[in-house]
């Protein structure tokens, strides 16, 4: 078998690994594989390496295998720093999975478009933070309860609401609470916006 055969071989029947934490997704997103032509799901500890790995972690040296991370939300420089080669929301539908599944084992880089929105918003906000480095800080009191400073530190981090919730104990839904009470407490646009006003304010240090 020639190269370019064993290469079309591989790319036309892929081998998906799942590295999922919660259950239900795992089973929604192997569920959502079984269904489309072209690919497979393969044990995590089974003796051939995969094509592609999907997981609901951060991203991580998974020995050269490209690796989709489903995210609900935040954490997108993180995911791609550490490695990911697509970052897409965890409620993403079957249609999308498996194109994005496909592009990645074309060597290509993917976000959600709501994930692409956020990059820009944290862009802009690093601008404005590097605009403002020199002036004083801004002479507000922010009245944060202890669990939302638990969360602040973690938001400083850059973690994302799975992976509060996991940190602190909690439910996703009651991380996102804490989120967009902080968020609202101190005026911001978005979760990062929420982190450089927080150290302007000496709340967090980075």
């Amino acid at each position: 078998m020639s190269a370019r055969q064993a290469t079309t071989r591989r790319i036309a029947t892929i081998a998906v690994e799942l590295a999922i934490d919660d259950p239900e997704l795992a089973e929604r997103v192997r569920a959502i594989i079984m269904r489309q032509s072209g690919l497979r799901v393969v044990d995590t500890q089974g003796p051939a390496a995969p094509d592609i790995r999907i997981t609901d972690a951060m991203a991580e040296d998974a020995a050269g295998v490209p690796v989709i991370v489903l995210a609900e939300g935040g954490g997108v420089w993180d995911a791609l720093l550490g490695g990911a080669a697509a970052v897409l929301a965890d409620s993403s539908d079957g249609a999308t999975l498996n194109a994005a599944i496909h592009a990645v084992a074309q060597g290509l880089t993917l976000l959600s478009e709501g994930f692409r929105r956020e990059l820009l918003m944290d862009r802009a906000a690093t601008d404005e933070l590097a605009a403002d480095a020199d002036a004083d800080p801004e002479p507000v009191a922010v009245d944060l309860s202890a669990r939302e400073r638990q969360v602040l530190d973690l938001l400083a981090e850059g973690a994302s609401n799975k992976v509060i919730a996991r940190r602190l104990g909690i439910t996703p839904n009651t991380a996102k609470f804490h989120v967009a009470s902080i968020v609202a407490k101190l005026g911001a646009i978005g979760r990062t916006d929420a982190v450089a006003k927080a150290m302007r304010l000496g709340l967090v240090m980075i």
